[in-house]
């Protein structure tokens, strides 16, 4: 039996990305224009590949940093911390100990995040309003 898929996949761009806006049209008359389908099926497989990659990448980060997280959540922070003050562990000062180890415990009581709630808030605000409805 053909399906539709079968003959969509024999148009041309310019036809296959008109048939694309008439479906999405049909989804709650969702209009989108014709040339947004064309200029992404226009798009070379390396350019599509790219944020795969990425997504790929990144869940190797989460799972590594996970992992980190799990074996010892005070050290995974101190260690973000030292990052993100640009502290070299293996040259510690006593006073930078002392703060790494002062910041911990204030961060335990707080209960914090490991991000700041500013960044927090605006993947928030992002994920459920879109980039183009952020105002700042």
């Amino acid at each position: 039996m053909k399906t539709y898929f079968d003959e969509f996949t024999k148009l041309s761009l310019n036809k296959m990305a008109q048939k694309i806006t008439d479906m999405t049209y049909c989804y709650q008359e969702t209009r989108v224009p014709t040339t947004h389908y064309k200029k992404l099926l226009g798009k070379s497989v390396e350019e599509m590949v790219e944020s795969s990659v990425a997504i790929n990448l990144i869940d190797t980060y989460v799972k590594t940093l996970k992992t980190l997280h799990d074996e010892n959540p005070k050290w995974f922070m101190q260690a973000l911390l030292c990052i993100d003050m640009k502290i070299t562990p293996a040259n510690i000062k006593a006073n930078e100990y002392q703060a790494l180890e002062l910041t911990h415990a204030k961060f335990l009581e707080d209960k914090t995040k490991h991000i700041s709630k500013e960044y927090l808030e605006m993947y928030e605000d992002i994920r459920d309003n879109g980039a183009t409805y952020r105002v700042e």
